[in-house]
């Protein structure tokens, strides 16, 4: 049971061995506590693979990216995209880990793994979550602009703007999740089971602490999945309308090209730089298409876990479809953990360069 007591160094309560990913020990709504933890466990086995292919992937792309040249703004957001999704799928992994029976049993023994777990790996992961939001929105942006103003984008899109976009969002979101770090502190406390010292968390609590805790909580849920999620599924209905048109357009240029012959000289010159750089942005536009995609599908689950728990107050942590909320919320890190190891295979199929330079790196030959 949790205790109430008054810190001394600050006049402020303290929750002390605070459990945030606790549950309670009885059947809430669908799921017992048995049930539960039987759930987490089975769902975590799933997701560790998913953090390993995640891990390598995404190193593999800030390596390769780093190889290419982060002069463009394009790849600048594609290797902040990549660290974002590196630290999603860690702390992802992180926190799978520590749902495995085995390791947790270890574990206990010297933290308790729930309320250090949910600090360490649950916050972590959302942080990131939504520092990968915002940067797939930022990217889809970039390539509607690209579509709609193919002369101007390179001017409005500078690889310094780009990079102050880019630390912006970093920078927002990390100081919105490290507010978790203020109201949550790790202590150590005497186990009687173990005999031993552990580290457990403590909650600070305060009217201010609580008031500004609300604030954050409440641009850190709603907003933060809806406001990406939409920008990033109308720019992809934009773009994909796009693609369709340019393939017709292509189609057509090409019969047109074969039935009459060109014999420009430089006409023909011409002709051919136009139309490489249109392919270039359609190859571009046709990754981000399908990033989009992606993002959408994994995104979606959590959007809607949010909008029920948002609208539905049994339907929360401490409702009394607690345990269900729980268990979903925690499926949906793994869809994130799987958004966010997927890009390495997206971009081995639609990007040349990046596949060369890939082959380079691992010595294969073409």
């Amino acid at each position: 049971m949790e205790g109430l007591e008054k810190s001394p160094l600050m006049n402020i309560s303290v929750i002390t061995g605070s459990n945030i990913i606790c549950v309670a020990h009885v059947t809430r709504g669908f799921l017992t506590v048995g049930q539960f933890f039987t759930l987490l466990a089975q769902t975590s086995y799933f997701s560790l693979p998913i953090g390993v292919v995640g891990i390598s992937g995404n190193i593999i792309i800030l390596i390769t990216y780093h190889r290419i040249g982060l002069s463009s703004s394009i790849n600048a957001s594609y290797f902040a995209l990549a660290v974002s999704d590196l630290f999603c799928v860690l702390s992802n992994t992180w926190m799978a880990l520590c749902f495995v029976p085995g390791f947790t049993k270890f574990a206990n023994r010297y933290f308790q793994v729930g309320s250090v777990v949910s600090v360490t790996g649950a916050w972590t992961c959302e942080c990131f979550t939504r520092i990968t939001a915002y940067i797939t929105a930022f990217i889809s942006i970039e390539r509607c602009v690209s579509v709609v103003l193919p002369m101007k984008v390179s001017t409005i899109f500078t690889r310094r703007r780009t990079c102050i976009v880019l630390a912006v969002i970093y920078t927002v979101n990390l100081a919105l999740g490290s507010y978790g770090f203020v109201l949550i502190r790790f202590t150590k406390f005497w186990s009687p089971r173990y005999n031993k010292t552990i580290i457990t968390t403590q909650r600070m609590s305060s009217p201010t602490l609580e008031y500004f805790y609300e604030i954050v909580l409440f641009f850190q849920s709603f907003p933060a999945v809806l406001i990406p999620l939409v920008t990033v599924i109308v720019c992809t209905v934009f773009l994909s309308i796009t693609l369709t048109r340019s393939a017709t357009w292509r189609r057509s240029f090409q019969d047109q090209d074969g039935g009459t012959g060109n014999s420009g000289g430089k006409l023909e010159d011409k002709s051919k730089i136009s139309k490489s750089r249109n392919l270039k942005e359609l190859q571009l536009a046709k990754t981000v298409v399908i990033i989009a995609i992606v993002f959408i599908v994994c995104s979606s689950p959590n959007a809607i876990n949010v909008l029920i728990a948002s609208s539905v107050p049994e339907y929360r942590g401490t409702g009394t479809y607690g345990n269900t909320y729980r268990f979903v919320n925690f499926a949906t890190f793994i869809l994130s953990a799987v958004n966010s190891s997927a890009n390495i295979f997206i971009y081995l199929k639609t990007g040349s360069i990046f596949r060369r330079t890939v082959k380079q790196l691992f010595r294969l030959g073409d």
